[in-house]
């Protein structure tokens, strides 16, 4: 049987922690939406679009694969095949 489990709440809480826990201790992947978000916030600035833009914003979405990979004890994100773990955590990215 497969179940998600979401955890929300106000930043700097431990969500990500309590995730990571989890998902470590029963052997899940950890869907981290904040992740996903920085995957579209790489991929326009890669395309120079601005986060005003909506429709081109929109055009990014329906293009992009953004896939979540267990890796170890580590989890990958990839955007359109490539791993971006890294470059998702830069400080531009951050200003977006």
């Amino acid at each position: 049987m497969a179940f998600i489990v979401a955890i929300d709440g106000p930043a700097g809480t431990g969500k990500g922690t309590v995730t990571k826990i989890i998902a470590k201790d029963l052997d899940l992947i950890n869907i981290d939406t904040g992740a996903m978000y920085r995957c579209v916030a790489l991929q326009a600035l890669r395309q120079r679009v601005e986060p005003t833009e909506s429709n081109q914003l929109i055009e990014i979405l329906e293009k992009m694969e953004i896939q979540l990979k267990k890796k170890g004890e580590n989890q990958e994100v990839c955007l359109n095949g490539e791993n971006v773990s890294d470059k998702i955590r830069m400080p531009a990215i951050d200003a977006i």
